[in-house]
Parts: structure tokens; C-alpha cells; sequence
């Protein structure tokens, strides 16, 4: 028997609040780091994005825009891939919070490839085809379904060969599965508070494949992942 999926519960999660001691948020941070290092965060995106990369023949370097960019650890990711591949890069990296630019510029240290920029997500400071690709990983859930359309809309405009989108996908058992993992790996509360939240407030990848559509992406393709990752991916090529 398949069980349908339990309903969205937009919740939010204590990282938003902006509430929380920074060593706190630290923390919180790096746990997030280590889940993405080993339950397919990373993995998915660059599975993705390898096609693209591929397909760049300029010697000008291959245009990035990491939406909700949060600790940067994805763009990191991307450089370290791209190096390896001898693929030139940019990435800009935009976040509305200040405080975790500022962590995030720890991080990037190394990386001249990547450009931190305070901004909106749901105003960004680009126009039309600005960057070659547009990403966003694991924030989607973040937003309310109407937000989530209008992020897919700016990431169709700004991104001229497509845009990827790396998140969550929502079910009762990658619920339980994550709230038992937060409590054996870390003693973080944000982390054992945001954890299961974000499980819950994700999409589905038929509402995924829905908003595209509400969005106006004309070719787009929706991915299941191992372990419970959607990667919603447009391409204008």
C-alpha cells in the first residue's frame, strides 16, 4: 500500500528566527554541512550541474547564481567540482542575512571564484539571462508555495541556459528518519528543532512539477534521489 504524503506544514524554523547565539548558529551550520556531505546534498546538485559545465565552451568562466545562498557551502562544492574539471567558474552567492554572509565569507576563503551579495530573493538585483545558470539548494522550502512560483519565475529570467533547484522531498519517512538522526548525530536545538520542520515544509515532485508550470517554465524535468531529494531542472538548450 502507498501512503499518500502528510501535508505541508509551513513551520518556521529557528536559523530564520535570526534569534539564536552565532556560536549557536555555527553549530547548526555545520551540521548542515555534514548532512549535505553525506546524505546527498551535494551530490545532487552536482550530478545536475555536470551537464551544463559540460556543454560551456567560452574561455570565459561558466556564470553561476546561488539564490538563499546560506553558509555558501554549496558554491564551494561547485568550485571544488569545477577545479577538478578544469572548468572555469563564477559564483555569486546572495543572501538577505548579514550575519550569515558573514559566515559564510569564513568559509569561502580559498575561493576567489565566488562572490558574496547581500539581496532579496524575491527581488534580485539582476536582470535577464545575467548568469549562465541559476540554483537553489535546499532553502525552497523556506517559502510559502506563492514565494516558491516567484523564485522559479526569477531563476527561468535570470539564468540563460536553465536553473536547477535542489531540496527535500516531504514524507513520513524521511520525517521520522530525520528526527531520529538529529538526536543520534548532534545536540544542536536548531538543528533537532529545524531538522524535521524542514521535512515537512517541503514539496512534493508533483508539486514541484506544478509550480513549474505555474511559473512559466516551458522545459523541465523533475528528479527523485536517494534519499529523499527532489532536483527540479529547466534547461533552455
Amino acid at each position: 500500500m502507498i501512503f499518500p504524503p502528510p501535508p505541508r506544514n509551513l513551520r518556521v524554523e529557528l536559523l530564520d528566527l535570526d534569534e539564536a547565539p552565532f556560536d549557536e548558529v555555527r553549530e547548526s551550520l555545520s551540521d548542515v554541512r555534514r548532512v549535505n556531505r553525506y546524505l546527498s546534498g551535494y551530490r545532487v546538485l552536482l550530478h545536475h550541474i555536470r551537464s551544463f559545465l559540460k556543454s560551456h565552451r567560452s574561455e570565459r568562466p561558466f556564470t553561476i547564481l546561488d539564490l538563499a545562498t546560506g553558509s555558501a557551502d554549496q558554491p564551494v562544492a561547485i568550485v571544488d567540482f569545477s577545479r577538478r574539471r578544469q572548468v572555469p567558474v563564477r559564483v555569486t552567492a546572495l543572501d538577505i542575512n548579514r550575519k550569515m554572509l558573514n559566515y559564510a565569507r569564513e568559509g569561502i576563503c580559498g575561493y576567489p571564484e565566488i562572490d558574496l551579495v547581500q539581496g532579496n530573493v524575491h527581488s534580485p538585483p539582476f536582470g535577464e539571462n545575467s548568469f549562465d545558470l541559476v540554483i537553489n539548494s535546499l532553502s525552497l522550502h523556506h517559502f510559502s508555495r506563492n514565494e516558491a512560483i516567484g523564485i522559479l519565475r526569477a531563476a527561468d529570467f535570470m539564468g540563460r541556459c536553465g536553473f536547477i533547484i535542489n531540496d527535500l522531498h516531504r514524507s513520513r519517512v524521511a520525517y521520522i528518519s530525520i528526527f531520529i538522526l538529529t538526536r543520534l548525530v548532534t545536540k544542536n536545538r536548531l538543528t533537532r528543532h529545524d531538522g524535521p520542520v524542514s521535512v515537512m515544509n517541503a514539496f512534493t515532485p508533483k508539486e514541484m512539477a506544478e509550480m513549474a508550470r505555474e511559473a512559466g517554465v516551458k522545459q523541465f524535468e523533475v528528479h527523485r534521489h536517494f534519499p529523499y531529494r527532489i532536483a527540479l531542472v529547466a534547461s533552455k538548450t
